[in-house]
């Protein structure tokens, strides 16, 4: 009996650790876009949508994703490139691309400031661009998330039409 019931208690601790050596390597998927600062070729730095916050994380030098029909480094992305990138953290605690998807018809803007006096500014602007489709306010960010068709509006172009309206670019 007394047997069993230590082979009972093994079983637990190494299911336990087990478990807990799966649930370390979680995933989490996070959305943004990708950031201005350049840190070498393991490294991007990926603006996160939500959060105002820009994250520094690792990539496998190999990977490539297809922008604007070509395969493209991870590195050569350009600024303001909307990502939903999967993270992983490995075992020394660092952040690592496990899986990325573009889309070149989307961004978020980070603004140094968004006060409720701006929203209507804001708003008819974006509504009255040609080739904006869809947009959110993020006021707790101050983020705009904008869907918006690149053959009518490049980013750069709205980007400077929001510098222009007086609004001040992160």
């Amino acid at each position: 009996m007394k047997r069993i019931f230590n082979k009972i208690i093994l079983l637990m601790f190494t299911v336990y650790f087990v478990s807990a050596n799966i649930f370390a390597q979680e995933t989490n998927k996070i959305t943004g876009t990708i950031g201005n600062e350049k840190m070498g070729d393991d490294k991007i730095v990926i603006c996160v949508y939500g959060t105002a916050a820009c994250m520094p994380v690792n990539i496998d030098t190999n990977m490539t994703v297809k922008f604007q029909d070509k395969e493209t480094k991870l590195t050569e992305l350009p600024f303001g490139l909307y990502i939903e990138a999967n993270i992983a953290r490995d075992k020394s605690g660092i952040n690592v691309v496990k899986k990325i998807v573009i889309d070149e018809n989307k961004t978020v803007i980070c603004l140094t400031e968004l006060k409720e006096e701006q929203h209507k500014k804001l708003n008819e602007l974006l509504t009255s661009l040609k080739g904006i489709n869809k947009y959110e306010l993020n006021t707790k960010s101050n983020q705009i998330f904008i869907e918006f068709n690149s053959n009518d509006i490049a980013y750069k172009d709205l980007e400077n039409k929001i510098k222009e309206a007086g609004f001040e670019l992160e």
